[in-house]
């Protein structure tokens, strides 16, 4: 099937300005696209980036099955000269926005992007506008479906199609790379339509979002219905200084980084932060009302229901090197119960998400109160929701039998999604395909001092360069560095080591150099 106003194809490697205008007004038919819709059509065509990275971009939409329902928004990135493959990109929150779709996540400043490399890159909005924090699109079932999965494989099918009239042929390699829920949709790529990636990077991936919708309930409810269980920004800095004075040491340098957190579970309690009469006496100690949350949270967390991935989430790491601007994120900047957007009240981002999961997803009712939810009251509902978007299957052979390679990467300190939940993910594939198998196609990196996006370590690191060697070349991945782009400590370096191992300083070198550590258990 020909796609309406075709040009003549470009070159295998190259695509002249001439034939990036003439690509306006394409239409893609319904029969090219894997799933159900209307077919895309391009509308708009820019030459941007000169001189450094010129490219071609298009801007277009997928038009839905269901009349009421939104477009799927895209862009892709043609670069005038085409390396012969292509990237795709993740979303973060509940999508609602195109993100970055011409740059890989986290990459070196060093390090060309990928459209200077001559990727051709692309992602979409998941199928509708709105905020990374609203859920009400999944009111429509076709946007929900998109959200939940369908949009990756719709905006797949249009990108290589177009891929294709342009340059003359589909990508030799094609992967796919996200962060937070586009680290969620990676994964849905491979689980779902592994024959049309031949690599993902998955960087703290929300694979399993009902569960941490859930377990968002559970904080806020801790927050907001306990009197006196909230703890203020004084105090969460009070923690987590607390928990750097004890462990930052442990993995042989004090640089405000705690490396080695299994040491540091033994060696920080938070009963010595108690006050002495259990009363809250200000911001140098935490009350009998707050210790529960602290200690809630710092244990596998009940959802009050059983699901797919079973009855509690993942630990969250308060008391393992998180700072203070992470704990806050958790627990709100005010103790009163959530207001409307416009107030200065900053509230529980998992309660948050949690919030307009439950509101829009379960309960199909913007006013519903959420603090008063009783999950085990719609176990069938979630259930379903869960089988419907989240990602939890460690099967993923028909991926590896294609040749695949998956890079699993999260931060010791994200308070958003706790690092233990990628890490059961990964125990889980362990299981299904044994450890010297497993190793053979995927890899699992621990990235201390790094938080969902900053930290006391703000990560970059070359995933893309990495994966495209080990699946192109054949190169093993071998020992990772990642670079702080933290302001203050800007360029230091240090291993991104693989689980279960962290970087331990050797005593002596650089502490800016990755060559002054070492990837260790002890």
């Amino acid at each position: 099937m020909l796609i309406a106003g075709t040009v003549s194809a470009a070159s295998v490697s190259g695509l002249t300005e001439a034939q990036c205008v003439a690509m306006k007004n394409t239409h893609i038919p319904a029969l090219r696209i894997g799933l159900p819709t209307r077919g895309a059509v391009i509308t708009t065509v820019a030459i941007a980036g000169q001189p450094v990275e010129t490219h071609c971009k298009l801007e277009g939409q997928i038009k839905p099955v269901d009349p009421k329902a939104p477009d799927i928004q895209f862009q892709l990135y043609l670069p005038l000269v085409w390396n012969g493959k292509a990237l795709q990109l993740g979303g973060g929150g509940f999508d609602g926005a195109i993100k970055g779709a011409d740059t890989a996540r986290l990459a070196p400043a060093s390090v060309p992007g990928a459209l200077k490399q001559g990727y051709a890159t692309f992602g979409s909005d998941s199928g509708h506008q709105g905020g990374v924090s609203d859920a009400s699109f999944t009111l429509n079932e076709e946007a929900w479906n998109n959200f939940a999965g369908a949009q990756i494989k719709k905006t797949h099918d249009v990108a290589v199609a177009l891929i294709e009239q342009a340059y003359g042929r589909k990508p030799s390699r094609l992967y796919f790379q996200g962060n937070s829920q586009g680290g969620h949709e990676a994964l849905a790529a491979i689980q779902r339509y592994p024959l049309d990636y031949d690599g993902a990077i998955a960087i703290h991936p929300v694979y399993n979002v009902v569960e941490l919708h859930m377990a968002g309930i559970r904080i806020g409810q801790a927050v907001y219905n306990t009197p006196g269980a909230w703890i203020s920004p004084a105090k969460a800095a009070l923690i987590s200084n607390s928990v750097l004075s004890a462990c930052d040491k442990l993995d042989g340098l004090t640089d405000g980084i705690v490396a080695n957190v299994d040491a540091c579970r033994a060696a920080f309690k938070p009963e010595r932060l108690r006050c002495h009469d259990g009363k809250d006496n200000g911001d140098l100690c935490l009350s009998d009302a707050q210790l529960p949350l602290v200690e809630m949270l710092s244990k596998p967390v009940s959802l009050g229901v059983n699901l797919p991935t079973g009855d509690h989430f993942a630990p969250w790491p308060i008391l393992l090197g998180a700072d203070a601007p992470a704990l806050v994120s958790v627990f709100g900047s005010g103790a009163d119960k959530p207001k409307p957007a416009s107030s200065n009240i900053i509230i529980s981002f998992p309660y948050m998400m949690g919030d307009q999961a439950v509101r829009y997803e379960v309960m199909r009712s913007p006013d519903y109160d959420s603090l008063q939810f009783n999950p085990a009251q719609h176990s069938t509902r979630l259930k379903e929701l869960a089988s419907q978007v989240d990602n939890d299957n460690a099967d993923i052979s028909a991926f590896v039998q294609h040749g695949g390679k998956l890079l699993l990467m999260h931060g010791t300190a994200d308070m958003a999604v706790p690092p233990g939940n990628t890490l059961a993910y990964y125990e889980k594939l362990k299981a299904r395909f044994g450890e010297k198998e497993l190793h053979q196609f995927a890899r699992f990196y621990l990235a201390p001092g790094f938080t969902h996006s900053s930290g006391p370590f703000r990560v970059s690191w070359d995933s893309l360069g990495t994966l495209d060697k080990w699946v192109d070349h054949g190169i093993d991945p071998g020992q990772q560095i990642m670079i702080d782009t933290n302001k203050a400590t800007a360029g230091r370096e240090m291993p991104l080591c693989e689980y279960p191992q962290f970087p331990k300083y050797k005593g002596q070198g650089d502490i800016k150099s990755a060559s002054s550590f070492v990837c260790t258990t002890d």
